[in-house]
């Protein structure tokens, strides 16, 4: 199985690779995931030439650590730009990108490293109230307040590997604030454009928190996918997702 030593251990990724890719996908998944709920998403971009390449974060899937403690933003970077340095071997564009979590975690690998765009979805870009309002309490996420895909859901509910609970609120708003402070001073300059796919209806992180960035970032573009919730990857319209991350993947690599 394939594992790289980490910051923190050993990281378990996966490699979905597709015959003469055009380009490929570094991808940094949320809390309470793993790249096992990616292999649709693997698929939908092998269909258009595109690599993808995927860990388990600390504290998921199959990578060491207690179950949901993912350490600090900088030792997830530092895991990412390992990966990035194995996909660069293969000698074909790379983008970065991250859902939820994972989406601050690239933003701040594209800030240190180069890639020709990045994408995020779910992206907590900004400040989240409901983190303050949480403070010592639980994590407990509504399944279908995430998506309303019954597959997704399914595998959600029955994949031992995926939870969507922790005691990690305190974590959070240790390694949030100082994130968000980051990128509201090195943000507006980054060179390269950045996609954002947003459900319309994200409860976790609310849809407000990435227009706001959008005087301040030109090379920001927001795409809004109506009625979906926050793991708008894996929501009913995940074809139209995959294609539209694609499209941008295409573009900003050819």
């Amino acid at each position: 199985m394939p594992f790289f030593d980490g910051a923190t251990g050993r990281v378990y990724y996966r490699h979905w690779s597709t015959p003469d890719p055009r380009a490929a996908l570094v991808f940094l998944h949320g809390f309470g995931e793993h790249t096992g709920l990616y292999h649709r998403y693997a698929a939908e971009l092998g269909a258009h030439g595109i690599d993808l390449w995927a860990l388990d974060e600390i504290g998921h899937g199959l990578t060491e650590g207690s179950r949901g403690h993912f350490g600090s933003l900088d030792d997830l970077v530092q895991n990412a730009r390992v990966l990035a340095s194995l996909a660069r071997e293969h000698g074909i564009p790379l983008v970065v990108g991250g859902h939820s979590l994972g989406s601050l975690v690239a933003v701040l690998t594209a800030l240190e490293e180069d890639f020709r765009g990045v994408v995020v979805s779910g992206a907590p870009l900004s400040p989240l109230a409901w983190l303050t309002e949480a403070a010592g309490e639980t994590l407990d996420l509504d399944p279908e307040a995430l998506s309303s895909d019954p597959f997704y859901l399914d595998q959600l509910e029955t994949d031992p590997l995926a939870f969507t609970s922790g005691d990690i609120v305190e974590l959070l708003a240790a390694a949030f604030p100082p994130a968000w402070e980051r990128l509201d001073a090195e943000l507006p300059g980054l060179r390269v454009p950045l996609l954002a796919v947003h459900g319309q209806d994200d409860q976790v992180a609310p849809l407000d928190g990435v227009r706001r960035w959008q005087e301040r970032l030109p090379g920001l573009r927001v795409e809004v996918i109506d009625g979906a919730g926050h793991d708008v990857l894996n929501e009913v319209a995940h074809r139209r997702v995959a294609d539209t991350v694609a499209a941008f993947v295409l573009a900003v690599t050819a």
